[in-house]
């Protein structure tokens, strides 16, 4: 699966607005065109591999509040956690 995403806009005052809307919720977009119309690259912000990682320690952060359990998570590399309890 290729991580871009090609937007074609009829109308290039858009592409600004939409470019600065995407960048808040993690998004980048560059404008590759602009003739009559405008295209924007979208990709996002961060690596894929940084991303999962944040994405995992936020739902990991959630399910641990959610469940009450007195662990918490250590990282000694980037791709390994263990749950321990505090203190450890």
């Amino acid at each position: 699966m290729n991580g871009t995403i090609h937007i074609e806009l009829e109308r290039p005052c858009d592409a600004e607005d939409l470019v600065e809307f995407l960048a808040a919720r993690g998004l980048a977009a560059s404008v590759t065109s602009a003739n009559d119309h405008c295209e924007l690259e979208v990709t996002y912000a961060v690596p894929p591999a940084v991303r999962l990682r944040q994405e995992f320690e936020a739902a990991l952060g959630s399910w641990l509040e959610q469940s009450e359990r007195p662990l918490v998570p250590v990282s000694d590399t980037e791709h390994e956690y263990v749950l321990r309890p505090p203190g450890d």
